[in-house]
């Protein structure tokens, strides 16, 4: 879960860098990689709360979509968060210290939540496979070389025929 986060967090600010002709500090990749080990925690402590769960038993396009929906609102909220702590050890409003997210304004921040539900999908769709299939299998459908009817299940192929 860190290791996406700070993936797509790591993207966000090597973007953010490019769009301002700028080079992204040491600082920032520090800031990085301590975004995602906060945010990580977040995330599991969200988890622990169920957030998300109420569709666990529909198809599961749709616990993946809301959990990708609530948990991008709840890292946003963090983002804001963060970034108002940040401006406030430096004397500045809230107003002022939001400006680093997409601009500071409402459209950019929530431009901004529309991305990571976006990056989140993958994530909470393998999230969803591995509670169904389980961690073995899906380690097995993913890394381990066959064909496509042995992946999919051999046997019910075979069982057609």
């Amino acid at each position: 879960m860190v290791a996406y986060l700070w993936l797509i967090l790591s993207l966000f600010a090597l973007y953010h860098a490019v769009i301002l002709a700028q080079d992204v500090s040491t600082l920032e990749h520090g800031i990085v990689i301590i975004n995602a080990l906060v945010l990580g925690k977040v995330m599991l402590v969200a988890k622990e709360l169920h957030i998300g769960e109420v569709a666990k038993e529909r198809p599961l396009i749709y616990p993946t979509l809301l959990r990708s929906a609530l948990f991008s609102i709840v890292l946003a909220f963090f983002k804001v968060l963060e970034h108002a702590v940040r401006g406030m050890f430096k004397g500045e409003s809230f107003e002022q210290s939001i400006s680093g997210i997409a601009g500071g304004t409402w459209e950019g921040i929530l431009c901004v939540t529309a991305i990571l539900f976006v990056a989140l999908i993958p994530f909470f769709g393998f999230t969803e496979l591995q509670r169904v299939l389980g961690g073995a299998r899906l380690r097995e459908l993913f890394f381990r070389s066959r064909g496509l009817e042995q992946a999919i299940g051999g046997e019910a192929a075979k069982e057609e025929n």
